[in-house]
């Protein structure tokens, strides 16, 4: 008993450890605008990784302590873990489940290694793939936090409820941000297109981006829909799934409770789960997560929702029904408010505004349990009648929506043909470096020199393609095989979760929401809480009334032809027989007897039931004492000639000294997790020092402390760019040349250290150098009228300056060149004219002062 106390007491730490960093993840995300910025993450990165490499020193420590108090090799902090995974009788399932979670598990892993080789071997942004390396960082350490706390009674409690407390925080800022209760600077997004936005506001919450705030809400809307569907659906079989008696948003997991209260406490505790509050609370948070994703006005997150329920009920078409009568009264309640706020431009007063927002809610809440409990209760007409009422709520606010926003989809997007011109562009820069890609943000290093069209997009609006371009296909079939593990993992333990995931992935392919670290959390997070419910499952199974028996226990019976004594129920007796012809007393049951029977023959004591015996026998002839069962008994047997005590089974017995294999390996994985943490916890706080200097220069007016500011900045981060540049303005001459080189071999093919090296060498006496930079820069950047303009002005004034020195062979050389440029930049700015004025987000076009420098050029050309 003490050892199994210390064992629990071991996990349940480590549990709590991992449950404290789960809650400090969410509310980064939280504070953070969902993990975008990575500037903004340093700090944060610095603390996460200090916690893990703690909670690994403390995994080291406790498996020490552990081994050196007896636990044994089977025990120590990993071995909640282990006894999640494995079956009834503890025999690891090593398909399907176990396979999965070491694909969950090991991907962001290699994703990790794959940025790490990319960093040694001089990637095309040095800075950018070192952003990644952080990032990964992060998901991989918080993937295995998620899943040790899912097969643990304590994570469980805390991996629901921080997952409830986080959708709930996301929806409700935005909602109370609408009514002008808390201020959130942009948490409205403003757009003049009609292509953008039909009423021209969209709701952006916490992370500032309507369309990735949108399918958030749509995967925290479909997990809780679809939970309230199968409890409805099929409220027995998820009473134990969809306990909410605190919160009403998770799962519960009672396991002793349950079972110490039997039948009686079973069908109470059902009956609390059916009751009216606990109702409530199911049906609380479907009309706010409804809320907030229709004002979105993300066409992406509303299809994709659309298209993930479609698809899972058509797999579980009984869920169809209950989740009608579930989403009926809030989706309209949603509708109805969506209507009211669009007309206002989501700029209410704060006490209408809330008593606005509670009216629906309260609706919503009363309106959904009626629904709900009529749909389940009735029968035949009545049935059938409340599912079209449901059906009727559901049609009519899709109806009220799509009126109002039916320009936007009926009509053509500009947003849309702009995707593909992405796609295409990143396919072709992707064919550059198709098996491992360029590094960490190459799209946003490089987009400048690939695109074909002068538009403005940082981002490539694809998830996939962003991999692709990183990491090439290798990385891309990685992450494609986690997908499908964990689309895997979700089927089979919860397929409630489905909808959810499919949100992520189907969003992902037209937006960049793998940009946003929180993403990347949920995905990790969903395959948790199929695993925790798995769990949950499991260990409630024994515990259902219909797997009870009231036989009697202790009853006997006796044969007399063989004067054995039975009991009435032999499952679980514990009486024993005595067969006179071998004096061997048996049990009646010999599946869990612990008596014993003597041999007179050879002296030898052994058990009735070989396999769980404890008991020992003595050969005279060796005296050597051997287990009954010598497959799990720990016994030793001294050899008199050469006086050494040796186990009676050497294959496992107590280790010697000498770590076994299997604490080693722990041991070694801790050592490993301990050692990285701390590595990429030192990255991230010299990235952090070097983004405070930075700031702190920006804001400083005095030169001589803004350039102390700069070079402190590039001493704790000497691969950020825009440093570099900064710095190099404030410089002589040499002195920025040598930096901006230096700059450059961390950046390569960085069109602004290029640019601010021709602004260099044209302020100096040395033309071709001038030449060589402005070409290579406006071939990193062709589409960029003030770089054009700079060059032409600048080697027309090299000219006249060369001229007036009397070198006239170079300044005609220069005048040349100038004429070279400006008639490049013509035949650009022609094409680009041919093609339309769709696209053209930079107004790339021969510009008046281009113009001017164009008779400027011609008049020099007649002079000389």
């Amino acid at each position: 008993m003490w050892r199994f106390k210390k064992d629990w007491s071991l996990e349940s730490s480590i549990a709590y450890i991992c449950g404290a960093l789960v809650i400090a993840a969410g509310v980064g995300a939280c504070l953070l605008r969902g993990l975008f910025f990575t500037e903004e993450m340093y700090p944060f990165l610095t603390l996460w990784f200090v916690l893990c490499c703690a909670c690994s020193l403390y995994y080291l420590v406790g498996v020490g302590a552990w081994r050196k108090s007896g636990g044994g090799v089977g025990a120590g902090a990993g071995a909640g873990a282990v006894r999640g995974i494995t079956g009834v009788n503890g025999v690891s399932e090593v398909s399907g489940e176990n396979r999965a979670l070491r694909i969950l598990l090991s991907v962001p892993l290699i994703i990790l290694s794959l940025y790490v080789i990319h960093w040694l071997c001089g990637p095309l942004s040095s800075q950018g793939t070192m952003n990644e390396m952080l990032r990964w960082g992060l998901y991989a350490s918080f993937a295995i936090l998620v899943c040790f706390c899912a097969v643990n009674l304590v994570g469980r409690r805390i991996l629901n409820v921080i997952w409830s407390m986080l959708g709930m925080t996301l929806c409700l800022s935005a909602l109370l941000a609408v009514c002008g209760v808390v201020k959130l600077p942009f948490a409205v997004a403003y757009s003049n297109s009609a292509e953008v936005s039909a009423t021209g506001v969209r709701l952006a919450g916490l992370m500032e981006y309507p369309n990735a705030f949108g399918a958030v809400m749509a995967v925290f809307l479909l997990e809780r829909l679809f939970a309230v569907a199968v409890y409805y659906g099929d409220p027995k079989k998820s009473a134990n799934m969809l306990e909410a008696r605190s919160v009403g948003l998770g799962m519960e997991c009672a396991d002793e409770e349950r079972r110490s209260r039997g039948e009686e406490g079973v069908e109470a505790e059902q009956g609390k789960a059916g009751s009216t509050t606990a109702a409530l609370l199911r049906l609380l948070p479907l009309f706010p997560y409804t809320a907030a994703l229709l004002l979105t006005e993300s066409r992406g997150a509303w299809l994709t929702a659309a298209c993930a329920c479609a698809a899972v009920l058509l797999w579980k078409r009984q869920l169809i029904a209950p989740l009608l009568a579930a989403g009926a009264a809030p989706v309209a309640a949603a509708a109805l408010l969506y209507r009211q706020l669009a007309r206002a431009g989501l700029a209410v007063e704060p006490v209408p505004g809330l008593l606005l927002l509670a009216g629906h809610w309260a609706g919503a809440l009363l309106a959904g349990l009626w629904l709900c409990r009529r749909q389940r209760g009735a029968a035949g007409t009545a049935r059938a009648a409340m599912l079209a009422l449901a059906a009727a709520g559901w049609t009519a606010a899709g109806i009220a929506v799509l009126l109002h926003v039916r320009e936007r989809i009926t009509g053509p997007s500009s947003t849309v043909s702009a995707r593909g011109l992405f796609y295409r562009d990143a396919w072709r820069l992707a064919a550059e470096a198709p098996w491992l890609g360029r590094g960490g943000e190459t799209w946003r290093h490089s987009y400048l020199a690939a695109q074909s069209r002068p538009y403005v997009g940082s981002q490539v609006h694809n998830g996939y393609l962003d991999i692709l371009l990183n990491l090439g296909f290798v990385g891309l079939a990685a992450i494609l095989l986690m997908l499908l593990a964990v689309g895997w993992l979700l089927a089979t333990k919860s397929p409630r979760l489905l909808p959810p995931f499919l949100v992520i992935v189907l969003h992902s392919v037209v937006d960049f929401d793998w940009s946003y670290g929180l993403f990347w959390l949920l995905l990790f997070w969903l395959p948790a809480l199929a695993l925790a419910e798995g769990k949950q499952k499991h260990q409630s199974a024994p515990t259902h009334p219909k797997s009870e028996t009231k036989l009697p226990t202790h009853s006997t019976s006796t044969n007399r032809l063989t004067n054995v004594s039975t009991p009435a129920n032999p499952l679980s007796a514990h009486s024993t027989s005595t067969n006179p012809l071998t004096n061997v007393t048996k049990p009646a049951n010999p599946l869990i007897a612990h008596s014993t029977s003597t041999n007179p023959l050879t002296k030898v004591t052994k058990p009735a039931n070989p396999l769980i015996a404890h008991s020992t026998s003595t050969n005279l002839l060796t005296k050597v004492t051997t287990p009954a069962n010598p497959l799990i008994v720990h016994p030793t047997s001294t050899n008199p000639l050469t006086n050494v005590t040796t186990p009676a089974n050497p294959p496992i017995a107590h280790p010697t000294p000498k770590n076994p294999p299997q604490i080693r390996l722990r041991r070694l994985i801790g050592t490993a997790a301990c050692c990285f943490s701390l590595m990429l916890g030192v990255l991230s706080f010299h990235a952090a020092q070097g983004e405070k200097f930075y700031r702190q220069a920006i804001m400083s007016v005095d030169p001589s402390v803004k350039v102390e500011l700069l070079q402190q900045s590039l001493g704790w981060n000497p691969r950020s760019p825009r440093t570099a540049i900064a710095l190099s303005r404030l410089l002589s001459g040499e002195q920025s040349v040598s930096l901006l080189r230096q700059s450059l071999l961390y950046s390569p093919e960085n069109a602004s250290l290029s640019w601010e090296l021709a602004e260099v060498w044209m302020s100096s006496d040395h033309p071709g150098a001038a030449l060589y930079w402005i070409g290579q820069s406006l071939k990193l950047d062709k589409y960029n009228n003030a770089k054009w303009v700079k060059a032409i002005e600048g080697m027309l004034l090299m000219g006249q300056k060369k001229l007036a020195e009397g070198k006239r062979k170079e300044g005609l050389i220069c005048v040349a060149s100038g004429n070279e440029l400006l008639l490049k930049y013509r035949r650009l700015a022609e094409e680009e004219a041919n093609k339309g004025g769709q696209h053209n987000d930079r107004e790339f076009r021969m510009t008046e002062q281009a113009d001017d420098l164009s008779r400027r050029l011609s008049m020099f050309a007649l002079r000389f």
